[in-house]
């Protein structure tokens, strides 16, 4: 079962250049065809006309729709045929407009090819296209807010997803009042996310290529002659922890100088909200143990181990060979590293 609307006009034979060129009525009618084929229950659009020479020019504009609802939701919003034949006044014949809605009884062996690869298609595709599609875009939510929530502050970060948690519901809550939705809206919100979080993804990736340009310039000199007689103020040198970075004197992933064969103490604050620790490798800068702890021999744990969002600890520890020597949070390996210089 189909349902069609049909506009019948005549136009004056005079006037039918005029109707056909560039911005008339038979040409707007027949870029309509692209507004329809987005509309729901949309099936299709056939313009015809006599070819009268002479007298008057007989057009009829037939569209045909899925389901009758499909058809009364067309008809009484614009763009439509007739608001469109109205527009073009000047070159219809008055009185000759005509506006008829029909139902037609279709013979079922003319659509049955058309309805069986069309239900093929669907088998074939959706079941392949809609998993894929919903595994890319899951894989790409993931990645894209877990680099840009490495890079925020806590605040920042709750701010960030109480929006998109209120952006959410308001989509959700738009779909749910209106389900037949065309499907290039739908469309325009996936690529506005997913725009959105490569946006976000790249930004993050730039700041942390940032972070590491810094860490990989000139090393800072934290009093490299220090020693337990004469400690730095405060009893020894000063590092942050954040989410997820060490920062010595304003530079993250900072490179630490001590000297040779002096014990060295480094007084830690977590500033973050996440738990972290520091854990020297002292020996060949392979870690000989995943996890530190206190008293293991030819490493250097902070004291505590674990040291949670706005507590303090320290480290102490002494290397004899000079050489460069890695230090990192257990908890974040890749995030939370940086260097200790013996001189």
């Amino acid at each position: 079962m189909e349902y069609i609307q049909t506009v019948l006009l005549q136009i004056e034979a005079s006037r039918l250049e005029q109707a056909s060129q560039a911005g008339g009525l038979l040409p707007e009618l027949d870029e309509h065809r692209s507004f329809l084929k987005q509309q729901p229950g949309f099936r299709d659009l056939r313009i015809t006309r006599s070819i009268n020479n002479e007298g008057s020019v007989l057009v009829v504009i037939e569209s045909r729709w899925a389901d009758d609802e499909s058809l009364v939701r067309y008809e009484t919003n614009e763009p439509n045929v007739a608001a469109i034949v109205n527009k073009h006044y000047d070159v219809v014949i008055r009185d000759t407009v005509q506006v008829l809605d029909m139902e037609a009884l279709r013979s079922e062996a003319s659509w049955a090819p058309m309805e069986a690869a069309a239900q093929a298609r669907a088998r074939v595709t959706l079941p392949l296209l809609v998993p894929l599609g919903v595994l890319a875009f899951a894989l790409l939510v993931i990645y894209g807010l877990s680099r840009v929530y490495l890079e925020l502050s806590k605040s920042e970060a709750t701010v960030l997803a109480a929006g998109i948690a209120i952006g959410i519901l308001l989509i959700a809550f738009y779909l749910a009042l209106n389900p037949r939705v065309p499907g290039w809206q739908i469309g325009g919100i996936l690529v506005i996310a997913a725009a959105a979080l490569t946006g976000g993804a790249i930004w993050a990736l730039m700041q942390e290529d940032t972070g590491e340009a810094a860490s990989s310039g000139p090393s800072v000199t934290a009093s490299p002659a220090a020693s337990p007689s004469s400690p730095a103020p405060g009893g020894g040198l000063s590092v942050s922890m954040g989410d997820n970075f060490f920062e010595y004197q304003g530079q993250k992933s900072p490179t630490i100088s001590v000297g040779a064969g002096q014990q060295v103490t480094i007084n830690l604050t977590n500033s973050g909200a996440a738990t972290h620790n520091m854990h020297v490798d002292g020996t060949d800068n392979k870690y000989a143990v995943t996890f530190c702890g206190p008293g293991q021999e030819e490493t250097a744990c902070s004291d505590p181990n674990i040291i949670s969002g706005g507590a303090t600890a320290t480290i102490t520890f002494k290397i004899d060979k000079a050489g460069t020597y890695n230090f990192r949070c257990d908890f974040h390996l890749q995030e939370m590293v940086g260097k200790i210089e013996v001189k």
